[in-house]
């Protein structure tokens, strides 16, 4: 499984694993300590009878009381843990119902209900259960790994609409939020005309000057040329995607930004995308440019420079959940300093169990030394790198659900590098490979959310 070219081949061996773990009778067994059994049966019992006999005003109520009712139990990553084919029989048979429930409601010559009380009811529902987003880390050219990730998700029809990247993430989100469906399996067919090169020396003077050891301008011209020339405006009525990309301050009282098409609509998403990937010591910091009602492009807060997005906000949920009702977070982490360690604590078993109190307990102490020593080096020169190691040891690095690429050594040793379109493919198959056994928990914890927008759409036609 774990070396599959394609989905089909993979989806063959956890077939064959499952047939040899006897997993079928697992998945038919009702019972599970995470839910109530028979709670859940008799709801999905109830859901069928009132839908089938056209009940759809005490449909309404009793559907929202078994969705909120259970999701945060199904939501257990336990009931995923068997097989990666699915989950038990029970939780998929209420998933349906509860779709089947939302199509019904969401037709009004079905239910006789008032097509605008009915899309009124759907908008609330939607906002009241939130959406997924898919995160994007830092990682250097290991962040190609990111689009892996959206391939998979894309030909799934799991792809979230809601976007956020930083640092190299922030790349990958660009170039995903100015495509359609259509543009972006176009890509996929032919990833060779993704450019790798961004990595260009710049000579010995100018690198002591700007304080940099790469060339911005050959940064900008890659991301142009993978990325296009959108404002986040432009790209999101393009599209229908949310773009959020995170940049750093290099100012020690200004604040990390998100940016999107809600805060800056008319900034350039290359701009921000450069700023978010100018990592201090590599590139040097980036100004973000806006295109003015007459096409004009421009500094934007010309007077601030940007970097590493990550270094500040390499997830940045609560900003995420405030801007774009974001409550469910689907992570692609490939930071080398992060990864690693997530794929051994996020596991089950002994082994994991200990790793992650003893990490959880490192981390905590470094937070707090890093706290004290941040408040001792105010108006100091040594309060900029302080103040940036306590943000990269606090801030989150998970999501609910976490989705690690296998990072090769040969792969580490060149995470600074320009690479081939060979290892570029390499790098999309890890991240498909890293998000297949994913794909029915994603499915199935934002079939939901993604039910409720459909319905939306078409009442609103």
């Amino acid at each position: 499984m774990k070396s599959a070219d394609d989905y089909n081949g993979w989806r063959t061996s956890a077939e064959a694993a499952a047939d040899r773990m006897r997993v079928e009778s697992w998945r038919a067994d009702p019972f599970s300590p995470v839910y109530d059994a028979a709670l859940l049966g008799k709801h999905t019992e109830d859901l069928t009878r009132m839908r089938e006999a056209g009940k759809a005003q005490k449909l309404i109520p009793l559907l929202q009381e078994a969705l909120y009712r259970h999701l945060g139990e199904l939501a257990d990553p336990r009931l995923y843990a068997v097989t990666p084919l699915g989950t038990k029989h029970v939780v998929e048979e209420f998933y349906a119902e509860a779709l089947a429930c939302i199509a019904y409601l969401a037709d009004p010559d079905e239910t006789g209900l008032d097509p605008a009380f009915t899309l009124a009811g759907f908008r609330r529902a939607a906002h009241l259960f939130g959406r997924s987003a898919l995160m994007l880390s830092g990682g250097a050219t290991l962040g190609f790994s990111h689009l892996g990730v959206v391939k998979a998700l894309l030909e799934h029809g799991l792809l979230p609409d809601v976007l956020s990247g930083a640092s190299m993430g922030a790349l990958v989100a660009c170039g995903t939020g100015v495509r359609t469906d259509a543009e972006l399996m176009a890509l996929f067919a032919n990833p060779r005309v993704i450019r790798t090169d961004a990595i260009k020396r710049l000579p010995s003077a100018r690198a002591a000057s700007e304080r940099a050891v790469y060339d911005p301008a050959r940064l900008e011209e890659v991301v142009v040329h993978n990325c296009g020339d959108y404002t986040f405006q432009e790209a999101y009525d393009h599209t229908g995607r949310t773009v959020s990309i995170s940049v750093s301050p290099t100012r020690e009282r200004q604040k990390p930004r998100v940016l999107s098409h809600y805060t800056t609509p008319n900034v350039l998403m290359t701009s921000a995308a450069v700023a978010s990937a100018a990592t201090p010591g590599a590139f040097p910091g980036a100004t973000l440019r806006q295109r003015l009602p007459s096409g004009e492009s421009v500094p934007y807060m010309g007077t601030e420079t940007w970097v590493d997005g990550s270094l500040k906000g390499d997830l940045p949920m609560r900003r995420l959940s405030r801007l774009h009702n974001v409550n469910h977070f689907i992570v692609s982490q490939v930071n080398p300093h992060i990864a690693p360690v997530r794929r051994v604590t996020g596991r089950r078993g002994v082994v994991p169990l200990v790793s992650g109190a003893i990490v959880s307990s490192v981390r905590a102490q470094l937070v707090h030394q890093l706290g004290l020593a941040r408040s001792l080096t105010q108006s100091t020169p040594l309060y900029g790198p302080v103040d940036v190691a306590h943000s990269l040891a606090e801030q989150p690095y998970g999501g609910d659900i976490d989705i690690h690429p296998r990072l090769r050594p040969s792969a580490l040793l060149r995470a600074m590098s320009n690479i081939s379109h060979k290892e570029l493919e390499k790098h999309i198959r890890e991240g498909e490979r890293a998000t297949w056994p994913l794909l029915a928990r994603i499915r199935d914890q934002t079939c939901v959310s993604r039910a409720l927008d459909a319905a939306i759409l078409r009442l609103e036609v």
